[in-house]
This record gives C-alpha cells, structure tokens and sequence, in this order.
C-alpha cells in the first residue's frame, strides 16, 4: 500500500473536529479506522475492565515513519487529505487529524510502530499528550498502541463511565459494525484475556453467522446491484420477514465502508419491506451502498456517524427501488408459493396422488359457478317473500333463507340473539348500526362497553381499553415479584437454548440476579449461549425461541447506557406490554370479568404502564346534555 506523509492540514479550523473521545468505545473506533486505512489484514483489538485501564490494537498495516511518528500526535495533522478541498474525494475513514491528540490528552499511551522500508521500529510514550520518551526498538512490520487509564486526569469525567458491561457493549457494538463492514479484514477481539469475537477474513455471510448466530445466518438473503455508469452500487444480505426487529439498530448501513445513521434510508427500508412485516417490526440487514463521494458529507457530526446527502430524493428513491423489487422477487413470491403449497394440503386427495393445478383450477370454477347458481335461485324465490320486513344485504342470509321456504311460502323462523346482534340494520338515509355483542366488547376488539357507578355516585358508561387494562395487571405483577423476590415462576420440561449476540450476552451476564427477579432463570451455557430454565408464571404458555430472543434484544437496548437500577421500571413496563392482551384479541364474558376483578385489585387501576388511561366516564347526566334533555 503507498503511503502520504504525515502533514498539517490546511484551513484545519474549517473542518468541524469535535470532541471525539467520551468514552472506551470512541477510542476503540478511531484507532480500528487507523488500522483499517493503513491496510491491515488483521487487527487485534485488546480491552480490560471494558477498556477503562486498557485498550490495544495491533495491526500488521503499513506502519508509520520514525521520522513522523511524532507528528501524528499533533492536531490537525494527516496522511490523508491535504486541505478542506479534499473532503470533496473523500476515500478514507480517518480525515481530520485530531482524534490520536485528543486520545493523548486524556489517557496514556504508549505506541510502536515499523514500515516496511525501514529495519528498524519506534516507540513513543505519551501522557496527557506530553511526550515523554522517544526511542528505538524492534518490532514486526504495523502499530502497536495502547491506552491506558482513559480520563485518568479528568476525574469528572472517569466518574461518569458507566458499568463494565455497558461500556463493553459500546465497544462490542463497534467491533460488530466494523467486521460486517470489512469482512475481508480479520477481527480479533478479547476482553479480560477472554476471546469475545473471533471473525476471520471472509464472505460477508460467514462473518454475520460468527456475530448473530446460525438462525440470522439461515434466513438472510444476498443481494448484488450495480450501475457502473453512475457509480451506484448496493450490496450486503437482506433478513427474511421472520427475523425482524423491534428495534432498528440491529440493522448495519455502510455508505463506502462507512457505518452510519440516516433516518432517510432506513425510511427507503422500512417502506421497501411494507407488506411483508408485522405492525411495529422493523427490516434486519445489513446494507452496504457505494457512491460518488463528492454526493456525500460525512462531516456534520463529531463522531462522523450521520451524514448529508447532495441529492436526498434522488438516494431515497434509488434505495427503495432496488430494495423493494428485490423483495417482492425474493420473498413476496416466495411467500405466495408456501401458501398456495399449505393449501393444497387441505384439498382432496385421490389414492394420496396430488392434484394437477389444472384440476384445483376445474374444482375452483365449479364450486364457483355452483355458488352462483345457487345464489341466483335463491334471490328469485325471495322475491316472492311478503312478509320478510328487513332486508339483509349479504350474500350469507340471503343463501341463510333457503332454509325458510317451503312449497313457494316463507315461514317465520326465529333467529339466535347472537345472529340478530350481528347484523346491521340497513336502511335508506339512515347510519348502518347494529346491536353490540352481549360482551360489551366493541368490534375492533380493543374497547369494552360497560355499565356503573362512579365514586361520586354518579350512573353512566364505562369504556374500558382492554390492552391498557390488561398492562396495567402485568406491570404490578413483575413489581410485586420484583421488589417481593418471592419466585413465582414455572419450570420449563425442556429448557430452551438461546443463542444471543456478544452486546446481549454482556447484558445478561451483568445482570443475571435482577433479571432473577423478574422470574427468569438464565445459565451461561458457553460462548454466547444461555440456557432458559424457567418463565414467570403470569407468561402462561411457553414462549418459543424466537419470542425469547426479542425480550433478550429489546431489554438489552434499554439498558445500554443505564444500570440496570435505573431501567428496572422501563424493563418492567417492556414486559408488561408485552404480555398484556393486545388489541384486537376477542375475549370471552369470562375473560372480561377476570380482566374486571384484576383491574380492580391494583394499586393504580386507572393508567396503564405508560400513563395512558384504562378507564373511561361517561354519565347519564352528560348524555342527557348531548340530548338536549336538560338545559
């Protein structure tokens, strides 16, 4: 690889710098992209205590000069870009030079370096970004930096470093981003003299298996465009609608190797993926897209993870083009061709021999016309019904009457309660109403209709919102168990084994004695799978792996910055919502009362987990006004 000296930047106040060391991670970051633009092949990543006392990276990249090792330590110095006019070319993912002077000023570092062309290697040590020693030692061909103690002159801030496992997961997160954006690189990650990533160089598959698992492996798909004429290129593997996320993070973008966040283009994904994924899921991928670099500006932001696009519309529409037919090919299809195949495993078999399409198609249209036929006799012999005094428009009660006329005479017959309540009365100028059912439990299945009185003695109208009801019992339910520490839990026949990714696997093993108490039995089975022995009882049936996994991804993302402490209520409330009755879910009378007498017992009966309400009033008094029945 040719190397550029290290130089001053020209106009360096014009170029937005920033503070970019706040934590571990940051320094993780900087020197990976050093590494990288230096053209190594391998890079070692070393941390202790989640890279408060140590972090080391070693790389067998090109090296740096003896003779500008020093030089590299200033601010605003490169190898990369020469002035602010190079930002519009921009190859690299280190530019500004100021992110070694700002690691120096707040820890102690110590570095040896070698080029190829020279026999010999140098060493700095550097305190508070004071050198103190300069000399020559051997060393193989790359850098070798460590850090140590960061923020050891800045008690302030070290007193703000949040857990071991929270810092690690900043740093895990950082080691994940980079291996999926360079998997012809090796990655090698340890922490505490354990091996936490191990990604050799390798397709871009292989290496999403060593992070997230053999299931996400299994169900993502490759995809390969390019417009050579426009330098427009879109690459990476696309999820499959059955590993979606709650949470959008999962996901990995890449603009020219560059991990980074756009609300824009994870807009273009979640619209490409519209028809395919359940209400509140978002698409997993990973995406990498190559462009013009003049079309991009990645110095808006300190840490350089969000960026501006020259033409916004023009890179929206690009995306979800190309993502959207790929989709509707790849899994829209598919997806038509496994239910056409569930189908046909309902349809009549003779002597086992699967039927032709011809023959389904046959049986289709006979069944069809048979329909049609029927139907037609039927609405002739209506018309001879005098004494019928609604009309019902559908097509159902109509074929519903055949079973009333005999010998060309209708004869009354009397319907269920259940069938007159489900029927609209329809008529010309007036609204299409209907009866509610005996339930009180309105058709969208999310409201109860009830009768009561209110503290004040007033009589009126309860309507009750059964998935805030039903989160407002599940949340006192974990509380109680939580702050009680009485186990009410149930063991599951055949523990379910999970495997997690190296951020959640961080999460769980700090906090495994609260998690307890919630009345989830997790064992760290090895590497980065856990063994699941028992739920809480309020969970009801066993869940299955996948449903485990999302609680074990959403709670992780809640608790990354925070104790666990801090997040117990927000968990909590995560937990709540989702177990609680959802919307849409028809109850039975039972289930309802139940819902009633559990409602009742809580301490706060009337808001739900997030403060919305779960009752609410209306008066007799209040719909005599509305009637005008009173003045």
């Amino acid at each position: 690889m040719k190397r550029k000296k290290i130089k001053k930047i020209r106009d360096a106040g014009k170029i937005a710098a920033g503070e970019v060391v706040e934590r571990p991670a940051n320094v993780v970051k900087e020197l990976i992209e050093n590494s990288i633009d230096a053209g190594a092949k391998e890079i070692r990543v070393i941390v202790k205590k989640a890279g408060k006392t140590l972090i080391q990276v070693i790389d067998d990249g090109i090296g740096i000069p003896l003779d500008e090792i020093e030089f590299a330590f200033e601010r605003h110095t490169s190898s990369k870009i020469r002035s602010i006019d190079d930002l519009e070319n921009l190859s690299t993912l280190g530019f500004r030079g100021e992110a070694l002077a700002s690691i120096t000023a707040v820890s102690q570092v110590e570095i040896k370096s070698k080029t190829e062309n020279e026999e010999i290697g140098v060493q700095l040590r550097i305190e508070g970004g004071k050198l103190l020693e300069k000399r020559e030692v051997s060393c193989l061909v790359g850098t070798d930096i460590k850090v140590k103690n960061v923020f050891y002159n800045i008690p302030a801030r070290q007193k703000f470093l949040k857990s071991d496992s929270t810092e690690l997961g900043h740093i895990t997160d950082i080691m994940q981003r980079y291996a999926l954006a360079y998997p012809d690189i090796h990655f090698i990650y340890r922490h505490n003299d354990l091996d936490i990533l191990n990604c050799p160089a390798n397709d871009l598959k292989t290496t999403l298996f060593h992070i997230y698992g053999k299931l996400s492996a299994k169900f993502m798909e490759p995809i390969n465009y390019a417009e050579e004429e426009t330098y427009f290129k879109i690459y990476g593997l696309l999820g499959h609608p059955e590993i979606s996320k709650k949470n959008r993070n999962y996901s990995s973008l890449f603009i020219n190797h560059r991990y980074v966040i756009s609300d824009l283009l994870h807009r273009a994904m979640q619209e490409a993926y519209k028809g395919t994924l359940m209400v509140g899921k978002n698409p997993f991928f990973v995406l990498h897209i190559e462009l013009d670099p003049s079309a991009i500006d990645f110095n808006v932001h300190p840490k350089k993870l969000h960026i501006r696009f020259e033409n916004e519309d023009y890179i929206y529409n690009k995306v979800y083009n190309v993502i959207r037919d790929f989709i509707e090919e790849t899994f829209i299809e598919k997806e038509a061709k496994y239910i056409s195949t569930e189908i046909s495993d309902y349809a009549s078999k003779k002597e086992d021999t699967p039927l032709r399409n011809e023959e389904i198609e046959s049986m289709v249209s006979f069944k069809s016309a048979k329909i049609i036929q029927e139907t037609s006799e039927v609405k002739d012999k209506s018309k001879e019904i005098s004494d019928v005094e609604d009309i019902l428009a559908d097509q159902s009660v109509q074929l519903h009457l055949t079973e009333v006329i005999t010998k060309g005479k209708s004869v009354k017959k009397q319907m269920p309660e259940t069938y007159i309540r489900d029927k609209y009365i329809v008529a010309k100028n007036f609204p299409k109403i209907r009866l509610i059912p005996y339930t009180g439990q309105l058709s969208n299945n999310i409201y109860i209709v009830l009768e009561g009185i209110n503290q004040d003695g007033e009589e009126g109208l309860y309507i009750l919102d059964q998935h805030a009801a039903s989160e407002r019992i599940t949340k006192e339910y974990f509380l109680k168990l939580y702050e009680s520490s009485k186990s009410s839990k149930q063991q599951l026949i055949s523990p379910l084994k999970l495997d997690v990714n190296p951020s959640e696997k961080f999460f769980l093993e700090g906090n495994l004695k609260e998690i307890n108490k919630l009345g989830f039995t997790f064992e760290h089975f090895g590497g980065n799978t856990f063994i699941l022995r028992d739920i809480p009882t309020i969970i009801g049936k066993i869940p299955d792996v996948k449903i485990i996994n999302d609680i074990i991804a959403d709670i992780t993302e809640i608790g990354k910055d925070k104790s666990f402490s801090d997040i117990k209520e927000e968990i909590i409330n995560y937990l709540a919502c989702h177990k609680s009755i959802r919307g849409g879910h028809e109850l039975a009378l039972k289930e309802i009362r139940n819902l009633l007498i559990d409602l009742a017992n809580c301490k706060n009966p009337f808001h739900c987990a997030h403060g919305r309400p779960t009752l609410k009033f209306i008066s007799f008094k209040e719909l005599d006004k509305l009637f005008k029945r009173t003045g």
